[in-house]
């Protein structure tokens, strides 16, 4: 007798929610009383989420104590080995000598919730790196929010990290706005020829458009049925004066797809990208996008890193009306730092094409502008910024870290 459709994933769904219940009880609990040891760790999904790979680094080359990278059991990173070579420790998450540097441990970074997420107590902070600050809802319904408690959570605006901070019940003390530690990347140079290794033979513009379907990636299934009713975003009308216009340019189009997007969203006349691509090119994600020309995105936390480089960007979002997470602040689609491409747009990216034309000179004060409004954190050192506040507050001791100086000259 053959099982009904989807029991295998219902049973599945049970298995795992019990799972991540009992871890999230039973950590919490052991968390109190388990010797601690002079380390923290750190746990990044993926893990090329450049948010937990550049405050590794930075805490290698600051902290005294050990530095536990927590693997996802795949082939570690490049760049995860390089740091490994440096004296950080390399464990998988899901064995029990992860769950045993967990409970060791004096501090816990994350991107995405760890273990099941389990309350903070005052003896191990844990710090929430997330994955940038955009216009998108992090409340619960949304996987996100409360789900996923902290004791700090870090941010790259004032704005919009207020925002995050009220969904994720986070007060606002402990809201740390030293910058999304992924956008010290944008200043890294990618290794000689990797570019044309991917297909880039000159200046390029980058489209990165939000998920609007999700497909698996690693342990997780779905997000939440809100995913799966919005439409797919994805508008080649609306593409091909842009595409037409770098072309005469001589741009190329470089469309890098959302790592959780069930699109990989191919079109004829532009490079696609993946993850696993940079990967093997040696290149993350933001040093790809420091070394590109412009940004088209749509409601993505990506543009709000990109304004540290000041360069064009536009904002196609043909599903205006019927993208169906809310956005806050609500009015944030009235005053984006570039030009606002929609179904009602006569000359989409005309005024996009002529700021690349001048080099950015066309957009640049309104850019600033909204840099001043949603008060972004200008620093080309972020990751070096949270482990400095976070030393200021006693969460590393101060004694257990080496000066900026010393560090640079070990």
């Amino acid at each position: 007798m053959s099982r009904p459709r989807g029991f295998d994933d219902a049973v599945r769904d049970v298995v795992l929610t019990t799972v991540q219940l009992l871890l999230r009880i039973g950590l919490r609990l052991l968390s109190r009383v388990f010797p601690q040891s002079r380390s923290v760790v750190v746990s990044a999904f993926p893990e090329t989420e450049g948010n937990g790979l550049e405050v590794a680094k930075a805490l290698v080359q600051r902290y005294d104590g050990q530095v536990v990278w927590l693997t996802d059991g795949h082939d570690p990173l490049a760049d995860v080995l390089d740091l490994a070579a440096k004296g950080m420790l390399l464990r998988e998450k899901t064995s029990a000598r992860g769950l045993w540097h967990y409970l060791r441990a004096e501090a816990v970074f994350f991107t995405h919730g760890l273990y099941g997420s389990p309350r903070p107590c005052r003896r191990k902070p844990i710090v929430n790196l997330w994955h940038g600050d955009g216009p998108k809802t992090t409340r619960p319904e949304n996987g996100a929010g409360s789900l996923v408690p902290s004791t700090y959570l870090v941010a790259g605006t004032t704005l919009f990290g207020r925002h995050k901070a009220a969904a994720f019940e986070i007060p606002p003390e402990r809201l740390l706005v030293t910058g999304n530690p992924r956008t010290d990347q944008l200043w890294q140079q990618p290794p000689s020829g990797a570019l044309e290794d991917l297909g880039i033979t000159g200046d390029f513009v980058v489209w990165m458009p939000t998920f609007r379907r999700t497909r698996p990636v690693g342990a997780v299934r779905r997000w939440s049925e809100m995913a799966s009713s919005e439409t797919d975003g994805c508008c080649p009308a609306l593409l091909w004066p842009l595409l037409f216009g770098l072309r005469e340019r001589g741009i190329q189009l470089v469309i890098k797809p959302h790592p959780m997007d069930a699109d990989r969203r191919d079109w004829e006349g532009a490079l696609t990208i993946s993850e696993p691509e940079l990967v093997r090119a040696r290149v993350n994600l933001y040093t790809l996008l420091g070394s590109s020309s412009g940004l088209v995105t749509d409601y993505s936390s990506v543009w709000v890193d990109y304004l540290l480089l000041d360069r064009p960007l536009a904002f196609l979002v043909p599903d205006r009306e019927s993208y169906t997470r809310e956005l806050v602040p609500s009015d944030v689609l009235e005053w984006l730092p570039g030009e606002l491409v929609d179904d009602e747009s006569e000359e989409p990216f005309q005024e996009f094409l002529a700021d690349l034309d001048g080099f950015g000179a066309q957009g640049s004060v309104l850019r600033k502008r909204v840099a001043d409004r949603i008060d972004v954190h200008r620093s080309r050192t972020s990751a070096d910024d949270l482990v400095t506040a976070l030393a200021n507050r006693g969460v590393l001791n101060a004694r257990r870290l080496r000066s900026q100086e010393r560090a640079a000259g070990a």
